[in-house]
């Protein structure tokens, strides 16, 4: 397999293995439960779920275990950064591996990408839910916030809502606030 050949020779991974923790890149149970309820929600919208910010695809997971109906999840992510300090090829072949099955079924598709330059192109239907987890700045949290209204976005959401990142909670505050808040997971009133 292609990440444990990639893993084996890099002396980053080597260093960092005892550090690299997945589940530090997930939600928290009451956070699940929430986007569990948005997915269940947004059932009735035809559009594909947009993810913003894959990580390593355990979010993108979750959203395809909640997700009944057929409609697709697009992760858009160009695996810059990490946690861990993974190099962006083992980033991205991280995420890549984890996301196997539900991409080799036509249920994920992950965007290796620059949001931005996905915004600029998209030309899909309008998602029925788009969860921003990219950047956490104030900037970044309101540039993705815009565009998911710009191709309006049935329901609009979103991690970090908490201290740790007060530039997300100046952005989502700019546009009303959050209607539905657990832990750190936002929607938009």
């Amino acid at each position: 397999m292609r990440i444990l050949e990639l893993l084996k020779h890099s002396w980053i991974c080597r260093s960092l293995a005892i550090a690299f923790d997945p589940t530090k890149a997930s939600l928290s149970e009451p956070e699940l439960v929430l986007l569990r309820e948005l997915v269940a929600e947004s059932e009735g919208i035809e559009g594909p779920i947009i993810e913003i910010g894959t990580l390593i695809g355990r979010t993108t997971t979750e959203l395809a275990l909640a997700n009944r109906s057929i409609r697709k999840i697009v992760t858009v992510d160009n695996y810059c950064w990490n946690p861990w300090a993974l190099p962006p090829e083992i980033h991205y072949q991280t995420a890549a591996a984890i996301l196997r099955f539900p991409v080799s079924r036509n249920i994920v598709e992950q965007v290796h990408q620059d949001k931005s330059a996905f915004y600029q192109s998209y030309n899909r239907s309008r998602p029925s839910l788009v969860f921003l987890d990219a950047m956490h700045d104030y900037e970044g949290t309101k540039e993705d916030i815009l565009w998911a209204q710009s191709v309006d976005a049935e329901i609009i959401s979103g991690h970090d809502y908490c201290d740790e990142f007060p530039g997300v909670i100046q952005a989502v505050d700019e546009f009303g606030g959050p209607k539905r808040l657990a832990g750190s997971v936002w929607s938009l009133s």
